[in-house]
């Protein structure tokens, strides 16, 4: 079985909202602030149900504020988890959750509500199904496992060779060794007893044992009341395969010159102390991925999930193209995995329907599931293909502005600035589509269903390239069509360059000619056709930004475009 959906009602940021998920991976990303965490702990809350080692508990602070009523008694935390079923005998082992639908389907629900008293006492009920009160067993939840890692995790001390450490955790789950025998508990006894017997019978250890026990027995005698000595034997840590396991240690070869030459004998190692956070951390991320996926084969019928907290915090850019192309490759695995992030980088090597995108708007926050948008399988290929760093931090924006080509992206922020809009400050992100493809990043905020986009507005900046008869372009009308919800279209009198041109003309005039002295610019359709020949218009609108930034007289008389204006204004609101 997988989780499918989670309905979270009244906990810390989150009012209220419902979530679906996919079968193997989920990326949840937003901006801060907009409860990435609060869905991993709710998650964390529920998944630990029953269990002895809970790290989360529900307290005062995490029953949600309502900002319009803030006199209000706080309103109960809920929680509704559903999960579809995969496998037939899956229904015997989660009969404490089952509901059987009217269409023959069956699913399995775990439903929370914790509420507090007039004396801040939280009470809470649990039930499994779809009737209140119906009891949920620890055994059947212990059928459920999760492993959580946090934002600030110490990859180190997690792998360190003490009891019940990771690497230890590994070996304990493992059935079958690399040439495929057999490692049953008869096995690892086997295992244990062998290598207590190889160390007991060394004469130079047990001499060695021996000579220490004498050290203490000698001052033991003299410090001790005759009638109350006592005798100590000093031995290993008792031969148990668990304990012998958890002191493995991780260490990092070092690739010698003597050693590729086939001298194994001066092998030096790096200790894990020694070694990067990142690399320690994706050692640690991959012990926990080996574990849990050797458990799900173990014991198929069993619920395990992977929640990961901000990847991004200790990976470089490219670490993270590759973790994510391998988390890509583990849908099939059985494993269930959750990930939150505000990384552009990871956003655009994620599937596009792993993608959960959390919002927050008044005060409410919501979330959009990428595969359950507007987007067609079309557009998706698309964006898939063009979505790169820069184009995913729409997704993280309070506004979007798509423009055309390099031009626009360049002088948008500065204009902006001329009205009293600072664009970063807004969140207003500038996306440059390289042409008019906007139908395919248009869908993200368009769709008549408001569940089904982006809750920021975006605006489309475009030419009309009027024809003779007055007309606008097919293509300018194509996107003039795209127009409604959170999306509003707003086109050029002809181009980009000629609004400007027609505003600013002595300003144009003097920037193109110090590009090209020998060229003289009599009026707007002459520009034109140089930029068409001359393939220029980026360095222009460079040039004109950088003008516009250190000339403060310049920057005081440029006119702004009205529609460039009037997109600006719609889109910071």
């Amino acid at each position: 079985m997988f989780l499918s959906q989670i309905e979270i009602k009244n906990f810390r940021s989150i009012k209220e909202t419902t979530l679906t998920f996919s079968k193997g991976l989920n990326v949840i990303i937003g901006r801060n602030n907009t409860g990435k965490t609060a869905v991993v702990d709710a998650i964390r809350i529920c998944l630990s149900y029953g269990k002895q080692w809970r790290d989360i508990y529900i307290s005062k602070d995490d029953f949600h504020i309502d900002v319009s009523s803030l006199d209000s008694q706080a309103s109960p935390i809920e929680f509704h988890l559903t999960f579809n079923r995969d496998k037939p005998e899956e229904t015997g082992i989660y009969h404490d959750l089952l509901v059987q639908k009217e269409n023959g389907d069956q699913e399995f629900q775990l439903h929370f509500i914790y509420s507090l008293n007039e004396k801040d006492k939280i009470k809470w009920v649990i039930w499994g199904g779809d009737n209140k009160g119906q009891n949920v067993s620890s055994d059947m939840m212990d059928a459920i496992q999760y492993v959580y890692l946090n934002p600030l995790r110490d990859a180190v001390a997690s792998l360190r060779p003490v009891r019940w450490n990771r690497i230890g955790e590994l070996f304990a789950s493992l059935v079958l060794d690399d040439r495929d025998n057999k490692v049953d508990d008869d096995k690892k006894e086997e295992l244990a007893q062998r290598l207590a017997s190889t160390v007991k019978q060394d004469a130079d250890w047990t001499s060695l044992i021996k000579a220490g026990e004498e050290k203490i027995k000698d001052h033991l005698g003299n410090t001790s009341i005759e009638e109350d000595r006592s005798d100590i034997d000093l031995n290993f840590l008792p031969f148990e395969f668990r304990r012998i396991v958890d002191n493995i240690r991780v260490q990092l070869p070092i690739f010698t010159e003597s050693l590729l030459n086939g001298d194994s004998t001066k092998q030096k190692y790096f200790q894990l102390s020694q070694n990067g956070l990142g690399y320690n951390n994706l050692i640690y991320i991959a012990t926990v991925l080996g574990d849990l996926i050797n458990k799900k084969e173990i014991e198929p019928e069993r619920y395990f999930a992977l929640l990961i907290e901000e990847p991004e915090a200790h990976l470089h850019p490219q670490l993270q193209n590759l973790f994510f192309e391998y988390m890509n490759q583990l849908k099939d695995k059985g494993i269930q995995l959750f990930i939150t992030s505000h990384s552009p980088t990871i956003t655009s090597k994620v599937e596009l329907d792993s993608l959960l995108v959390l919002q927050k708007k008044d005060h409410a926050i919501t979330n959009m599931a990428i595969r359950n948008s507007g987007l067609s399988g079309n557009n998706k290929k698309y964006l898939s293909k063009f979505l790169d760093v820069t184009k995913s931090q729409l997704f993280f924006a309070n506004g979007v502005i798509l423009v055309e080509g390099i031009s626009e992206a360049l002088l948008l922020p500065v204009i902006a600035k001329k009205d009293g809009y600072n664009l970063v400050k807004s969140g207003v992100e500038v996306v440059n589509i390289g042409g008019v493809a906007f139908e395919h990043f248009a869908r993200l905020f368009n769709n008549n269903n408001q569940a089904k986009n982006l809750s920021a507005k975006c605006a489309i900046i475009t030419d009309d390239d009027k024809k003779g008869n007055g007309d606008i372009s097919d293509r300018a009308q194509k996107a003039q069509d795209e127009e409604r919800q959170n999306l509003k279209v707003f086109l050029a009198d002809v181009t980009f360059e000629k609004e400007i041109f027609d505003n600013n003309a002595a300003l144009v005039k003097r920037v193109y000619g110090e590009m090209h002295p020998r060229t003289e610019i009599n009026d707007v359709n002459v520009l034109l056709d140089k930029l068409k020949s001359n393939e220029d218009k980026s360095e222009l609108s460079h040039k004109l930004a950088v003008q516009l930034s250190d000339c403060t007289q310049d920057f005081d008389n440029f006119v702004v475009p009205d529609y460039i204006r009037n997109a600006i204004r719609w889109v910071i609101g």
